[in-house]
């Protein structure tokens, strides 16, 4: 390895000087992401599930609850001290064969299902009584094989990837 020397002060000089406005260049920062400053404590309102697989309102609850704490760069509050407030809803649930085959006097084999479950979601900034964020239709998919496993493997994988969703979704407003 080599080492920089420099014959006079002045060579060091100059060569400070000539790299100042490259390394200033390099001084950024991320402007934004999550949500307002002004919103440190949020509430998050009993789920809502319109749909018939009362099973996930637990598991997506508590999921939301964890992003939004560790993703989300927030607290948890009661609404009384919260500066927002996430509203949510389970819409929609359907669980599809995504890859079959026809069979002769069986019909089809399925050889994976896929199941997406949809929400509604607000995030309303309780001192302006502004919707901060909100999807009205954000959904989560999850595959599963069901010779091997079972259809809450896919229901799992889907609650992550709406919960990744909607955390992706406050934080890209800022």
């Amino acid at each position: 390895m080599t080492s920089l020397r420099f014959r006079r002060p002045i060579e060091w000089r100059a060569t400070v000087l000539l790299l100042l406005p490259t390394l200033a260049a390099c001084n950024y920062g991320f402007a934004g992401g999550g949500l307002p400053p002004s919103i440190n404590d949020v509430y998050v309102t009993p789920i809502e599930n319109l749909t018939t697989q009362f099973a996930l309102t637990e598991p997506f609850t508590l999921g939301l609850l964890d992003a939004v704490r560790g993703r989300l760069g927030v607290q948890l509050a009661a609404r009384e001290s919260a500066d927002a407030e996430i509203r949510a809803a389970l819409t929609r649930y359907s669980d599809q064969a995504s890859n079959f085959a026809g069979r002769e006097d069986v019909g089809a084999e399925v050889f994976q299902r896929r199941v997406i479950i949809t929400a509604r979601v607000e995030i309303v900034d309780l001192a302006s009584n502004e919707i901060v964020w909100s999807g009205s239709s954000v959904s989560g998919v999850g595959e599963y094989e069901p010779d091997t496993e079972s259809e809450e493997i896919g229901q799992e994988l889907a609650l992550e990837n709406l919960i990744q969703k909607i955390i992706d979704g406050a934080q890209s407003q800022w």
